[in-house]
């Protein structure tokens, strides 16, 4: 689990002190008494006080964090956005069952029986929104072969919530609709608990081998380790040689080691360092265009460098490759609510059969991409993306794009900035006189 969590955690069980913690009481709202409550500005207080925060923004905007990942709600306001103010607003502790590290990513089984035990209690009360009746009809049709288990489940749930204490029943209904505000929020709401931007281990899960497959992998994994005991490690001489030709590779784009050129930008108001190497330029310097010519890292890391790369495979009908690579990276970043979209375009694009792009991967890839097709994801090409990287485009694209005419005439027409000459340097020429001689000058008058 992310280290985040427990600094969170323990924050929060600072929070729920019982001396020293936030004060949680039964809070009077007009003629209701509402149990187990806080105030904003209370909390807002104490976060200021224990954690030496000078202004009340600060507080507000970690309290607002806390709340956004589960650990307390806003009372009578779970359907709406997940916000602390700093006034007399009302909020309750989250119990530590539904805390973020304990529940990563919950079941659609346990939330159609969330759902649908609202339906059966009072609508005025537990009525659903129109975004959850919908996701109750949608798993209602795809769970139809175990509705009768979902339906059991739901209503033992609400026979057992009619023999608990009035004030008991409403912090536990409050609790458990704030949980599923947090993990399944209304449309376009932010949610900080969404599946991370890395690959879990089951992203990395490949098709599931047979006994005898299993038997041998197993002893080609011992065989490995067997190897790696006496495998000869890099000698500290081999590996600083490389880490000084590195260095001596790079040493010429480092600003700081060479002036930079047309002037310093760091040490004038001249902008022009800043123009000539922008992101995006129609025409790049000499020293630009040559660093391409280094490794396939810095041309792709480059986005001029990426885009005469793009053009030049364009040209030659074969920019499917990194067409596809570019789209498995946007995906990766892309938002949470176009992934499953963006999965069908990427596959019907590049690896269906008869696809129109359809890139060149081997058939062992292919089974791993079907098998990551069934739970679609941020990394469901992962392994597609790095088989045409590696393959593909490192070993085949780059040699021939460094070897084309095309770079060739980009190096031909590069620009070539030369340093600006000082018009004016007054006083440069003269020599300054140094400590030690003026203060024997003025001991020698005195």
């Amino acid at each position: 689990r992310p280290l985040v969590f427990d600094k969170m955690e323990s924050l929060v069980r600072e929070m729920q002190d019982p001396e020293n913690g936030v004060p949680v009481r039964s809070q009077k709202l007009f003629l209701t008494s509402i149990p187990s409550a806080f105030m904003g500005y209370d909390m807002i207080e104490w976060l200021m006080e224990r954690l030496n925060i000078e202004d009340s923004v600060e507080a507000i905007h970690m309290a607002n964090l806390l709340c956004q990942h589960g650990y307390f709600f806003p009372v009578g306001e779970c359907n709406k956005n997940l916000s602390v103010k700093d006034d007399s607003s009302l909020y309750r502790f989250q119990t530590p069952y539904y805390w973020a590290s304990q529940n990563h990513s919950p079941e659609n089984s346990e939330y159609v029986i969330y759902l649908y035990k609202r339906s059966l209690r009072n609508k005025q009360k537990h009525g659903l929104e129109e975004y959850e009746l919908e996701a109750l009809s949608r798993l209602k049709r795809q769970m139809a072969h175990k509705w009768e288990f979902i339906v059991m489940q739901a209503e033992e749930q609400v026979r057992l919530a009619k023999d608990r204490k009035k004030g008991d029943k409403i912090v536990t209904d409050s609790q458990e609709r704030a949980y599923w505000r947090a993990y399944r929020p209304p449309p376009s709401f932010l949610n900080c608990l969404e599946q991370p931007p890395f690959p879990t281990n089951s992203s990395w899960i490949s098709l599931a081998p047979s006994s005898n497959q299993r038997d041998d992998s197993a002893g080609a994994s011992c065989t490995t380790a067997s190897g790696q005991l006496v495998r000869a490690r890099i000698k500290v001489s081999v590996a600083a040689e490389t880490l000084q030709q590195h260095c001596a590779t790079y040493s010429e784009y480092d600003p700081f080691l060479h002036t930079p050129q047309p002037s310093n930008p760091w040490l004038s108001d001249d902008p022009t360092y800043w123009i000539l190497n922008a992101a995006a330029v129609e025409v790049p310097t000499e020293k630009r265009a040559k660093r391409w010519a280094i490794s396939i890292e810095d041309l792709v890391t480059d986005q001029t460098g990426l885009q005469e790369l793009t053009n030049y495979l364009r040209k030659e009908y074969s920019h499917e490759n990194i067409r596809f690579w570019l789209a498995t990276n946007q995906l990766r970043s892309g938002p949470a609510s176009k992934i499953l979209h963006r999965v069908q375009e990427i596959y019907q694009e590049f690896l269906a059969p008869g696809a129109p792009c359809e890139i060149n991967i081997d058939g062992r890839t292919m089974d791993i991409v079907q098998h990551e097709m069934k739970r679609p994801s941020r990394f469901t090409f992962d392994k597609a993306a790095e088989h045409v990287y590696n393959l593909l485009l490192k070993k085949d694209c780059y040699p021939r794009f460094v070897r084309s005419d095309h770079y060739k005439q980009l190096l031909a027409n590069a620009l070539q900035p030369c340093q600006k000459k000082r018009f004016f340097s007054f006083g440069a020429t003269g020599k300054k006189k140094s400590i030690v001689a003026a203060t024997s000058g003025v001991s020698g008058i005195g």
